[in-house]
């Protein structure tokens, strides 16, 4: 089962709202009896999930778009959007991620870690868009160099770093 990244942080949102209710207003609309049931965080993919202590969110995140990606590598290789719309959301869902790099899991040991993110993230949007809108020239243009100026980049300064 997959869930867009949106639902998830609308999700996480309600989750911390609710938890965060004062007690009186939590009681007037929760019976004493019934306690509240909630969802296992393993149900939730790994880029809205919390990490938890010793584990590496990022990498567990990245992890989590595996599949999106492989559906923009074939495009990529095919030279064919397919389901231009599964390719676009597919797409997006690897920008959701690579924001996390400069926002909430920026490795500050990596140089230019944040930079990096940031620009994998607008060229996965741009391939994004131009896949929604079934510019299958442009996605071919933009595939040729997401992997090579992207993700290799990125990934290398990691290795350098970390190992």
């Amino acid at each position: 089962m997959q869930y867009s990244v949106s639902s998830l942080f609308l999700v996480s949102a309600l989750v911390i709202a609710a938890c965060s209710a004062s007690p009186k207003a939590e009681a007037a609309s929760q019976p004493a009896a019934k306690p509240v049931a909630v969802a296992p965080a393993a149900t939730a993919p790994a880029a809205a999930a919390p990490a938890a202590p010793g584990k590496k969110p990022l990498k567990t995140a990245m992890k989590s778009i595996e599949e999106d990606f492989k559906l923009i590598e074939k495009a990529i290789e095919t030279g064919s959007l397919g389901d231009a719309k599964a390719l676009a959301a597919a797409a997006e869902k690897c920008a959701a991620v690579m924001k996390l790099g400069y926002d909430k899991y920026e490795d500050k040991e990596v140089p230019d870690f944040a930079k990096l993110a940031r620009e994998a993230e607008a060229a996965l949007k741009q391939f994004g868009s131009e896949a929604a809108q079934g510019h299958a020239d442009n996605v071919k243009q933009l595939g040729k160099t997401l992997q090579a100026q992207h993700c290799a980049r990125c990934h290398d300064a990691v290795e350098k770093v970390h190992g």
